[in-house]
């Protein structure tokens, strides 16, 4: 049996994030995870001993690397007009080089309603994501009340998800279709907060 080490286990948790992806929750299996990771029979169930703890150390990592994208900023301080374009950014990129990782936790949040402990990872994420968007606000001097934060959290989650499953159904022909639609939700909703009136 390998060594345990913690580069190992990001291994796996990123297989396990490629499983969710492309078979869903039902496919999450610890042989699964063996496979997909190329790593001898035995070596998931060593790191995470059952399935509740291999789901767990999924959202662990995917909030790692989710937040760590969400995160990122332009050089410097922001002006409130470039929030939408920063936001339109980060919506394609999930669309494409992070589509893998965004399917995954389409799957962990889907998973959640029916496992109590996992609910409360996965409230605890979206917590997270409407605190960093009212961070990513005021870096460019905008007062972003904790409402209005989670009503943009909600509408760029919608969207992810429309886009990820059903993009006909909204019109979009390729991911790029998408930065004008974020730009033109993100800017409707902050008309207030830019004008003073949503602080």
């Amino acid at each position: 049996m390998p060594p345990f080490n913690a580069e190992r286990r990001d291994r796996l948790a990123d297989a396990a994030i490629e499983i969710l992806a492309s078979e869903g929750s039902r496919g999450l299996t610890h042989r699964a995870v063996d496979a997909q990771a190329d790593q001898p029979p035995g070596t998931t169930s060593r790191y995470f001993r059952t399935r509740d703890a291999l789901l767990r150390g999924v959202v662990e990592r995917v909030r790692v690397l989710h937040f760590a994208e969400l995160a990122r900023a332009p050089a410097g301080r922001i002006a409130g007009s470039a929030i939408a374009g920063h936001l339109a950014a980060m919506v394609y990129e999930a669309l494409t080089v992070n589509r893998t990782r965004h399917l995954a936790i389409l799957e962990l949040f889907l998973e959640s309603t029916r496992r109590p402990e996992l609910r409360t990872e996965m409230v605890a994420t979206r917590t997270a994501q409407i605190r960093l968007m009212r961070d990513i606000h005021a870096a460019a001097g905008i007062e972003l009340s904790t409402e209005r934060a989670a009503t943009l959290v909600t509408v760029i989650t919608g969207l992810v998800h429309m886009a990820l499953t059903t993009p006909e159904a909204i019109g979009m022909r390729s991911p790029e279709d998408v930065r004008a639609l974020v730009r033109s939700l993100i800017d409707t909703v902050n008309a207030p907060a830019l004008t003073g009136s949503g602080r």
